[in-house]
């Protein structure tokens, strides 16, 4: 999960608790163990980019902290364990707060870049076993809704024709000569943001901006054609 920042201090977040809710805000007690899940899967699919969201748990739906007081490390320790059903993962703060004497969790949970996310895992068919799907493969299913990822997806591990077209005044890129690169290049792989060619074996693979790639046809070599601009 990559690093994430946070702005809201300990009064900003009791200041939150106590208000109405609203699209950034929402109390759970402890008993509604069932909606954490979703609510935070909620956030990240909604909340614009970066802007901060927060599932308050062990509070009730006036701003109070609820009394008894759960163990509030069991708490943290359970939420946690669902997040981990949550495919892509969602980077979010756990925080404690506390009001007179009593205590409830605070999760700070941010738009996501990495949206859509969904609150239960994917399966994959492997050979005559089903296996749940990796964060490459739930990558790769995503990436099948745009049309022409998935078209570069059917060609995964397989040979095909590149060819770059730089800006005028670039150089080709390195090994690539006359702009078009050798016949041992494979597609490693690609998701709706990128796709990643190997030249050969002993070659670094690189990763392309899809928006940078056409798709096309080598008729001659009875392969897919991808072309690179700029």
């Amino acid at each position: 999960m990559a690093h994430l920042t946070v702005d809201l201090n300990d009064a900003e977040l009791l200041a939150r608790m106590k208000n109405f809710e609203d699209h950034l805000v929402e109390r759970k007690t402890v008993r509604d163990d069932k909606d954490w899940k979703k609510t935070a899967v909620a956030f990240a699919n909604s909340v614009p980019v970066g802007l901060p969201a927060v599932l308050f748990i062990g509070v009730r739906n006036n701003g109070e902290i609820e009394n008894p007081q759960p163990n509030m490390d069991e708490v943290q320790k359970k939420f946690n364990t669902q997040m981990q059903r949550v495919y892509p993962r969602i980077a979010y703060v756990p925080k404690i707060v506390a009001e007179n004497g009593r205590q409830a969790l605070a999760v700070i949970v941010p738009g996501s870049e990495s949206r859509p996310h969904f609150a239960g895992l994917s399966y994959v068919r492997r050979g005559s076993e089903t296996f749940e799907a990796s964060e490459e493969q739930f990558a790769e299913l995503v990436a099948q809704r745009n049309s022409k990822a998935a078209l570069i997806l059917q060609s995964k591990g397989k040979n095909v024709t590149v060819i770059t077209h730089p800006l005028f005044g670039q150089m080709p890129e390195i090994g690539v000569m006359g702009g078009r690169w050798p016949d041992t290049t494979v597609i490693v792989n690609c998701d709706q943001f990128y796709v990643t060619l190997l030249a050969s074996p002993t070659d670094v693979p690189e990763s392309f901006p899809l928006g940078r790639v056409e798709v096309n046809r080598d008729n001659l070599r009875s392969r897919l054609q991808l072309e690179i601009h700029g």
